[in-house]
């Protein structure tokens, strides 16, 4: 089906990422343009995955007697991977689960007020409003984009800005909104906090929290720390190709200072403070938050354990490659996509303000019926998860030009029926 010769890039570098096409088991009948959302799992990482299960399907107590050794391992390979120390980092499930720790964790006062964007994701937007209702707080929402459906960044920043006073608390947005594809400049919205947070007392302090989901694995960073952010959710089961069911949460060490443990943790550090066996003492100084804070319970262990290959595979293609690739393919689509008359395009067009989602409308015509047609095409696209929706591309590394070039090709023949 992609065989059509008049699509073909002579330039392209498609090729060069065969290496990792091949280490998946996709259709390949189907071109896939959704799998942000929930990655395959690669045959290099079934192999891990499946090392592990036969360990413990050979000896059950293989588990509780040494999974501590193999999560230090997952831990090791996220804390490289961030640019951090792993005593930073609070293993998950999910970005959701990393959120509730921070949201039902965090104390707060009656009257004190949380900002966050009109275009929030439902997982964000839930918590912040169950938090809300259950500890009397008030919400903010500043608009993500203006009349024109165009993001400015300094008008953008301007009015978080304008929302905070002295009841402020914490900011909680996404690095890359769900909604509109557009990437938050969490550098110099942070900067700006600080020089907020320099009056205020330690205990006063805003806490910029952020659902980092959809630009963890693709936006390069030497360290986490240079977003400035205070606690960084994210899964690990989308655009970094991890195991489904893993997530992490990262936090300074002044965050981590303000989170109360919400779930009872079975790290070995927890274990050795409650029971004191073996003459073992851990005093409430030697507790590590993130340790304290991670969720506990006898979990499917050897997903955990393989996460570190999905680390480890990155770092081996190379971070910058990663994402070098992705904002390729990206501009591709969206040059591709603005030159249809009757499209309009929420994402940015700079690679500045955007990451792998590409989002846009046709008029006269629903969302989910895009989505429909294209899939009569067998090229599978998704659509954000708002009332008012809008289609949605997520070009990955495993994706190819010539399938983003036929892809857009469709969505045109598609605007053009609708004339």
């Amino acid at each position: 089906m992609l065989k059509n010769k008049s699509y073909f890039n002579p330039n392209s570098n498609d090729e060069k990422w065969d290496f990792f096409r091949k280490n998946y088991t996709l259709d390949d009948e189907k071109i896939h343009f959704s799998l942000a959302i929930h990655v395959p799992h690669s045959i290099s990482l079934n192999k891990e995955i499946d090392q592990f299960r036969k360990m413990i399907d050979f000896n059950p107590d293989f588990m509780r007697r040494e999974r501590h050794k193999y999560t230090n391992q997952t831990l090791d390979a996220a804390a490289r991977y961030l640019g951090t120390d792993k005593n930073l980092i609070s293993l998950t499930d999910s970005s959701t689960m990393s959120l509730a720790l921070i949201l039902n964790g965090l104390q707060f006062n009656k009257g004190d007020e949380i900002i966050t964007t009109n275009s929030e994701h439902y997982s964000l937007e839930k918590l912040c409003e169950n938090t809300a209702l259950n500890k009397e707080l008030k919400i903010k929402k500043v608009n993500l984009i203006n009349e024109n459906n165009k993001f400015k960044k300094n008008t953008f920043i301007e009015n978080i800005i304008k929302e905070i006073n002295n009841k402020t608390s914490i900011i909680a947005i996404s690095w890359v909104n769900s909604r509109y594809g557009i990437k938050l400049p969490l550098k110099e919205i942070s900067i700006e906090i600080e020089k907020i947070n320099y009056s205020r007392d330690e205990n006063n302090k805003i806490l910029l929290c952020v659902d980092g989901v959809h630009g963890f694995a693709i936006e390069y960073l030497e360290s986490i720390h240079d977003l400035g952010v205070d606690f960084f959710a994210t899964g690990c089961h989308k655009w970094l190709f991890g195991p489904r069911g893993t997530g992490l949460l990262w936090g300074t060490e002044r965050a981590w200072k303000k989170l109360n443990p919400i779930i009872p943790s079975f790290e070995k550090i927890a274990w050795d403070h409650y029971l004191e066996w073996d003459g073992k003492t851990v005093t409430e100084n030697d507790l590590i938050k993130s340790k304290m804070c991670t969720p506990g319970g006898f979990k499917s262990f050897e997903y955990i354990w393989a996460l570190r290959h999905a680390f480890e595979y990155h770092e081996h293609i190379g971070k910058k490659k990663i994402h070098d690739r992705v904002h390729d393919l990206s501009v591709i689509c969206k040059n591709e996509l603005s030159a249809i008359p009757n499209l309009t395009m929420y994402t940015p067009m700079e690679s500045e303000f955007s990451s792998g989602f590409i989002c846009f409308n046709i008029a006269g015509i629903k969302a989910c019926e895009i989505v429909q047609k294209m899939a009569e095409y067998n090229i599978i696209i998704g659509q954000s998860p708002y009332k008012e929706s809008c289609a949605r591309i997520t070009p990955c590394i495993y994706n190819t030009e010539k399938e983003i070039l036929l892809a857009c090709k469709k969505i045109k023949e598609i605007s053009e029926e609708i004339k």
